[in-house]
């Protein structure tokens, strides 16, 4: 009995020690498993999210980004009126431009993804495009093809001038920066910036940056100077209403070292070949 007793005993403890082994095994798992996760609480709900990776940082002391800039984008040509033929690049130049860069390894960014730099590496051949004004035709005719190759944009609108005949509406603003274009702020009313009271350069700069937020449902960082038009009081002034980035018409390509309130661009004409088109954004000097 005795000896029944003890062989009771050593099968007990042995079992114990099997269960024990096997408990330490399936912890380990679960720890393991769970490393990746952290626990986000949000009133009495408690989400899973998983842990998301640092970017990787850019270590090139600086990084040209090309910034094109266009307006229309139609088959417009009207003597009477050479502004606006010099403002319109055709529908199939503008197709084989992004084709083009596409094919040739670069990479569209927007003003978002340029300021992340260093700490978020940029693509190693990167380039911005920049539409001014808010046409219908660069909806119809940049958005959609933009859209349509997995590239990005940046669209400067003058608030007062959507829904208007020829300009886009509230509706298509908002869509595009739902589809990961970038919306950027033109003004209220496209005013020369350096002909305003403060007051009034503070309301075009503020109110079209509050609109545009309520419109879109996103930070608007990149702003666009009517005509090119700005002075010092006119960069501060941006800076102080919450702006990141503001373009010029001055032609040059830009850098990540370049002031990021006075950014140079490329206009891209009517007539430029895609010979030239391909030299232009790399080898353009002023």
């Amino acid at each position: 009995m005795k000896r029944l007793t003890t062989k009771i005993v050593i099968i007990a403890i042995a079992a114990l020690v099997v269960v024990g082994i096997a408990a330490y095994f399936i912890w380990n798992k679960i720890k393991a498993d769970t490393t990746n996760y952290s626990q986000v609480v949000t009133g009495e709900d408690i989400q899973t999210t998983k842990a998301v990776e640092s970017p990787e940082p850019d270590t090139r002391s600086e990084v040209a980004v090309p910034i094109l800039m266009y307006h229309h984008i139609r088959n417009y040509n009207d003597p009477a009126d050479e502004i606006g033929t010099n403002l319109s690049v055709p529908p199939e130049n503008f197709k084989a431009q992004i084709d083009y860069l596409k094919s040739a390894g670069f990479s569209t960014i927007t003003f978002s993804d340029f300021i992340a730099y260093p700490a978020k590496k940029l693509p190693e051949k990167p380039v911005i495009l920049s539409f001014d004004d808010g046409y219908q035709d660069a909806f119809d005719y940049a958005y959609k093809p933009l859209l349509a190759n997995g590239q990005v944009g940046v669209f400067f609108v003058i608030i007062n001038f959507l829904d208007r005949p020829d300009h886009m509406t509230k509706i298509e603003a908002a869509e595009m920066a739902d589809s990961g274009m970038e919306i950027g702020s033109h003004t209220l009313d496209h005013p020369d910036l350096t002909k305003l009271t403060s007051e009034k350069l503070t309301s075009e700069l503020s109110e079209s940056k509050s609109i545009l937020e309520n419109l879109t449902g996103k930070k608007v960082i990149s702003f666009c100077y009517p005509t090119g038009q700005h002075n010092d009081f006119v960069d501060a002034a941006a800076r102080d209403t919450g702006y990141l980035v503001a373009t010029t018409t001055q032609m040059a390509i830009s850098s990540t070292s370049e002031n990021k309130f006075t950014l140079s661009r490329l206009r891209i004409n009517p007539n430029d070949s895609l010979t030239y088109f391909a030299d232009k954004i790399v080898n353009y000097k002023p």
